[in-house]
């Protein structure tokens, strides 16, 4: 699992079938120290998160398949929490 922030929402006219009525989001990678790195990418949302939110990503194919319960669902990653504050090196960061 990573720490991520949600960049923004992608929009899809035409979807693979399994991601009907599913939201899929933009994210970005954070370090431990809240800064971004990384290139954005596509998530699929199982946390109903909102811009600017961090999140927990998961970036194992399979968790698709636990957070929906769709054995046939796979996503390369998936926002499987929103993050409400962590503890890293004795700092505690709140993230709302």
């Amino acid at each position: 699992m990573k720490i991520g922030i949600i960049t923004g929402t992608v929009v899809s006219t035409v979807k693979y079938e399994r991601y009907r009525g599913m939201k899929m989001l933009k994210a970005r990678n954070l370090t431990l120290e809240g800064e971004p790195t990384g290139e954005e990418f596509v998530v699929l949302d199982a946390a109903d998160a909102g811009m600017g939110d961090i999140v927990l990503l998961n970036n194992d194919g399979g968790s698709a398949k636990m957070v929906t319960g769709d054995d046939q669902l796979i996503a390369s990653m998936t926002v499987c929490g929103v993050v409400d504050h962590y503890t890293w090196r004795g700092k505690t960061v709140y993230c709302h």
